[in-house]
């Protein structure tokens, strides 16, 4: 990991639970480079409210390192979890609740790209709130995996339990722009 993205990720790690600055996402972001002697947008690019900020060298999600900073652009991560339960007669019944997250504007830090798809990320006002700084994992690409077993389930027809095939399917889908930039002297 490049220098400056450790001493980034340090400085942004010791600050879970606080919230920084103002409270944006710029503002963590912002500090954590400062903190590292990198450059921050306001060295590489445009920087009004609605830009979309430039953090240092632009990198593929791909080879993104902790330290590195992300930028979101109408971000999207919708997880789709269908539960398909089917007992020994055929009967029984599908669900399939989604959870959306979405980030038109945002910014943060990443803290770890295992290569799978799926990174970890150090974030405040994740909902526009202020929030304080907080770790959380995203998808910069789609995912599908599935589960079965055999466990005892509630019929629907008779309220009784009986044992039935459970095959859990998660899909997620992402949507729109992220990007990843290393930090850089300005």
């Amino acid at each position: 990991m490049a220098t400056l993205n450790a001493k980034a990720l340090q400085w942004a790690s010791a600050q879970a639970g606080k919230q920084i600055g103002a409270g944006e996402c710029w503002d963590l972001a912002n500090q954590a480079l400062l903190q590292a002697g990198a450059g921050t947008s306001s060295d590489f690019g445009p920087t009004g409210d609605d830009d979309d900020y430039i953090w240092g060298s632009e990198v593929a999600l791909k080879d993104a390192l902790p330290g590195d900073v992300l930028q979101y652009r109408n971000y999207e991560m919708t997880t789709t979890t269908t539960t398909d339960v089917t007992f020994a007669d055929g009967s029984g019944w599908t669900d399939s609740p989604y959870v959306t997250v979405g980030h038109p504007h945002h910014t943060s830090i990443l803290s770890k790209n295992p290569g799978t798809g799926a990174v970890t990320v150090l974030e405040q006002n994740h909902k526009g709130n202020k929030e304080a700084v907080r770790s959380s994992t995203i998808r910069w690409k789609g995912s599908s995996t599935q589960t079965t077993t055999t466990k005892q389930m509630k019929r629907q027809d008779n309220d009784k339990m009986a044992s039935a095939v459970v095959v859990v399917t998660v899909d997620v889908t992402v949507s729109g722009t992220l990007k990843a930039y290393r930090p850089k002297k300005p």
